[in-house]
């Protein structure tokens, strides 16, 4: 049984007192309602999850905070309208755990402190945007992958790779792409390890090398929107040497 909200948006608190409502009811801040409705049997109902946890590295998770503010913000499917209330909020959270992540690299006094709850801020904004696309895909089935994915996050259910440690999204330009690999770890820590990347647009048979990272993510542009084309990566360190090509991912850039 799930249940799907009509005419906008469910906040954290507003999703709790959801859960402990009997009547499926609830009136919202703004004196709006939510009509509720009990889908059972075979409806298959499509949502979304962000893709990402708020243990993600810190670079990482701003990384993708960014992708979805870009992408709601945008909106270049048109399906975001009337936009996401929360955008101003989104923005100035994003805006904050940047200025934290700043000031813990400067060792000012406390900052490790207000870098956690700044990213912890963070996060709740994302899962009120996740709600935000969430809905719309429920109100919109027959678009709800597009709604979820266009938002820069993840289709639950879909395969998104998550088992080989590597993502494609689509970057916040026409042309680029964003290739994100789960950091290389042993035993519980992570390595300094090189990160190399490759694409393909015949399919597979021959392969073009980007500039290899130290970091678990890079950017590729200037590719033209619309084309099909495969993606991997492979990692090498001086503990675990040079690992094997992970299975592509198929991904056409907009």
């Amino acid at each position: 049984m799930k249940y799907i909200s009509i005419g906008g948006i469910l906040t954290r608190e507003e999703r709790k007192a959801l859960m402990k409502s009997k009547d499926g009811m609830k009136k919202l801040k703004n004196n709006q309602f939510f009509m509720i409705l009990v889908i059972t049997g075979s409806v298959k109902v499509i949502q979304g999850k962000l893709g990402f946890g708020k243990g993600l590295r810190e670079d990482d998770f701003l990384i993708n905070a960014q992708a979805i503010f870009d992408a709601l913000n945008n909106n270049v499917s048109g399906f975001y309208t009337p936009p996401y209330p929360g955008m101003k909020d989104l923005e100035n959270f994003i805006a904050a755990f940047t200025q934290a992540i700043k000031n813990s690299k400067s060792r000012l006094l406390d900052s490790a402190a207000q870098k956690k709850s700044a990213k912890s801020d963070l996060y709740g904004s994302l899962k009120d945007a996740l709600a935000f696309v969430n809905n719309l895909a429920w109100t919109q089935p027959s678009n709800g992958a597009a709604i979820i994915t266009g938002a820069k996050m993840v289709e639950k259910g879909a395969n998104t790779n998550k088992k080989q440690g590597f993502v494609v999204r689509q970057g916040k330009a026409t042309g680029e792409a964003l290739l994100i690999a789960v950091a290389l770890m042993l035993d519980g820590k992570y390595l300094k390890a090189t990160y190399f990347w490759q694409y393909s647009l015949d399919g597979g048979v021959t392969w073009i090398d980007l500039p290899t990272t130290t970091k678990a993510n890079t950017m590729i542009a200037g590719m033209t929107a619309g084309v099909p084309a495969k993606f991997r990566k492979r990692t090498s360190s001086t503990k675990t040497g040079l690992s094997k090509w992970c299975t592509a991912i198929d991904f056409t850039v907009q």
